[in-house]
């Protein structure tokens, strides 16, 4: 049963990283160690890309903002294919790379500095978290909590399990990682 379990495991992870184009080491690690961690660990995944108050671009580029605090490594290169996919602009994607929130529209820089300040820890986020509440409402407040919430989740499990590949990235002009 488990080689069967094991299997279903490892083919549903090339799926993933068939789509994500990023290596998942430490969920086939896990896998490999203990499936039902892994199992367990898996039924978190739809929390990762449950969105219904947000526009992607909000909910995306909170998740870069945070990722390239937590990270800034394959994570975050993860991150910011997933935001293209989901069809976020190159531009936006740049700004928040380049640490530009004056180049963002009005409403995603108010994203910005409210992600940038929870990642930070700054306690400045009262602001920010008005802001969000009158755009988005308290779902909108609640989905960005997720939303950066699983950006540190991801990242974190990497770093303990010795998976993480750090550093930061150079981007080319489209928000895609320079080869």
């Amino acid at each position: 049963m488990i080689s069967v379990t094991r299997w279903f495991g490892e083919k549903r992870l090339r799926a993933i990283e068939h789509d994500q184009g990023s290596p998942l080491s430490y969920l086939r690690q896990m896998l490999r160690v203990s499936p039902a961690h892994f199992f367990t660990f898996i039924k978190i995944m739809p929390l990762a890309t449950f969105r219904r108050a947000l526009p992607p671009e909000a909910y995306h580029l909170a998740r870069i903002v945070t990722a390239r605090h937590e990270h800034g490594g394959t994570y975050l290169q993860m991150e910011i294919r997933l935001a293209q996919q989901a069809g976020v602009r190159p531009p936006h994607i740049h700004a928040v790379l380049n640490e530009s929130p004056c180049a963002l529209p009005p409403d995603l820089a108010e994203v910005y500095f409210f992600a940038e300040t929870v990642a930070r820890g700054s306690g400045e986020e009262d602001h920010w978290r008005e802001a969000i509440m009158r755009r988005y409402g308290e779902v909108g407040l609640i989905e960005l909590a997720q939303a950066i919430s699983i950006a540190r989740l991801f990242p974190t499990v990497m770093h303990v399990m010795g998976c993480a590949a750090h550093g930061a990235s150079q981007h080319r002009q489209d928000g895609g990682p320079d080869r």
